[in-house]
């Protein structure tokens, strides 16, 4: 456990200091200068890029951690080694050119259907329908680049890449059109190009890495590593169909249902901004942590498994519960400073119940590594395709009678539905959970920030207001997860930082 916390503490470094400037660019640059229509048509656009892109992955987000470890050469590498790791990088991007041939010719099959649940209150996605294309050619390669490099146990340029590189050209990308250089297509034509440009970055990067070799050996994979890949890949891009749509339909579906349009996706994007805050450190933490469960799930280390399970499951409950109470204690104050923050009011309860949503989310997926590396991977298809469905009648249901908050109280809904069917699987299986006395310990000291933030005074400066209620209330809670010594891989991370400038003043 200690080598996830040390590597996700580098890649949480590095992601926080995205996120300022996220937190930057979308308060204070987007909301500025963009129209809630604006926002919400590139965040559609990136949505269903990515969600196209998914499908052409061929499952590929998850067989990369469970079979990785069979392609891994067991020796040190050097530049002059013929084959990396078995020719595994090849036949990843084998893979993703194959689901890519089949995937674009489908998107534009769908064009029809697409493009009439959109014209009625989101005519402009359907102005922008072919942008959709390079952007998933580009998401693509990045995330096989990247995936790669995680199994190299190398996070920190990748993070970078992603969470400030990425964030600093998309800021440029704003200001450009804020001042009147470009008009909005163009601005649409240099957003798609910055993920372009990441994604030769993270390709420049393997390369650095010496790793960046298509050379391999047919021979190498045999008959059974053959079928159980094929079985395996055919059940898990079926199973990411249900979750790609599960995590995203909110959006796709206020966008087509809902009589504000792009304006209502606009206001419904900056809520689900603010919750993508409160899952950083998982993003962190899982990209560790999945291979390392990969691992003990080829040794069938079931003991070894439910303690990984337990550990990051705390972990990330802390963090993220953590972030999204004082967001939550703060949600007024933040819509206050927001510029024009009028127009995106309206999502202070997007963003309490897709919290909701993702606190329950942190809590258990990374059962979906455990699962996905055991014997019992195929049950992730019926499962999520199931709760899938449920997920789109409920969207269908809720929309229009609540509009963004249907969204997100379906959203919540799904969640809790596949994460509890997905657990009771897991529980009855393999005996895992991520439940423990330390967990309990943890929605306790939870209790007692709420406590504590319903007794602290309303100030009338917004500023002033996040200050005098954050500061009392994460001391405590910070004070609280340090004594109580529900992490001592946290506790020897603080104390070693003490320890190391006690010295620094002696």
């Amino acid at each position: 456990m200690g080598i996830v916390i040390r590597q996700s503490i580098k890649g949480t470094a590095v992601t926080y200091l995205g996120a300022l400037i996220g937190f930057f660019s979308t308060f204070f640059i987007q909301t500025r200068y963009l129209l809630p229509g604006e926002i919400g048509l590139l965040q559609v656009l990136l949505q269903a890029a990515t969600l196209v892109s998914s499908f052409a992955m061929m499952g590929l987000n998850s067989s990369i951690y469970r079979f990785y470890p069979y392609f891994r050469n067991s020796g040190e590498q050097t530049r002059a080694s013929s084959e990396r790791d078995n020719g595994f990088l090849f036949y990843a991007l084998l893979i993703s050119l194959v689901g890519l041939v089949v995937i674009i010719p489908l998107y534009y099959l769908l064009r029809g259907p697409i493009c009439d649940m959109y014209m009625d209150n989101s005519p402009e996605f359907v102005q922008y329908f072919h942008w959709v294309v390079p952007l998933v050619v580009f998401l693509l390669f990045w995330l096989v680049f990247e995936l790669y490099a995680v199994q190299l146990m190398r996070i920190a340029v990748p993070k970078l890449i992603r969470e400030i590189i990425l964030r600093v050209l998309l800021v440029g990308t704003y200001l450009v059109y804020a001042l009147g250089w470009v008009s909005f297509p163009i601005m649409v034509g240099i957003y798609i190009s910055c993920y372009g440009f990441c994604m030769l970055l993270s390709i420049a990067y393997i390369g650095r890495l010496g790793s960046l070799s298509l050379k391999h050996d047919w021979s190498y994979i045999t008959p059974e590593l053959r079928c159980n890949f094929l079985r395996y890949t055919f059940i898990y891009v079926s199973a990411s169909i249900g979750t790609k749509l599960g995590s995203q339909l909110g959006l796709f579906m206020v966008g087509a249902l809902d009589a504000g349009g792009m304006d209502s996706a606009g206001i419904y994007s900056i809520a689900f901004f603010m919750v993508a805050v409160v899952e950083i450190p998982s993003r962190s933490m899982l990209n560790i942590a999945s291979p390392i469960m990969a691992d003990s799930m080829k040794r069938e280390d079931l003991s070894q498994a439910n303690h990984l399970f337990k550990r990051v499951a705390l972990h990330q409950v802390l963090a993220g519960g953590f972030i999204f109470l004082l967001v939550l204690f703060n949600i007024d104050s933040i819509y206050a400073i927001l510029p024009n923050g009028a127009k995106y009011i309206s999502g202070k309860s997007v963003f309490l119940f897709l919290g909701l949503a993702k606190m329950l989310e942190i809590t258990f997926n990374y059962g979906n590594s455990l699962l996905s590396c055991s014997k019992y991977y195929h049950w992730n298809l019926y499962y999520t395709l199931g709760v899938t469905l449920l997920g789109v009648l409920w969207q269908v249901l809720l929309i229009p009678i609540l509009g963004i908050s249907g969204a997100a109280i379906a959203t919540l809904i799904t969640t809790a539905l596949s994460y509890f069917v997905q657990q009771l699987m897991i529980s009855l299986k393999m005996k895992c959970s991520p439940f423990s006395k330390d967990l309990f310990v943890s929605l306790c000291i939870f209790t007692a920030m709420c406590a504590i933030n319903y007794v602290v005074p309303c100030m009338s400066n917004p500023w002033i207001d996040i200050l005098v209620r954050s500061l009392p209330i994460g001391f405590f809670g910070l004070c609280a997860i340090y004594f109580s010594g529900i992490s001592p891989e946290a506790k020897s991370v603080v104390d070693r930082l003490l320890k190391c400038k006690n010295h620094g003043r002696t």
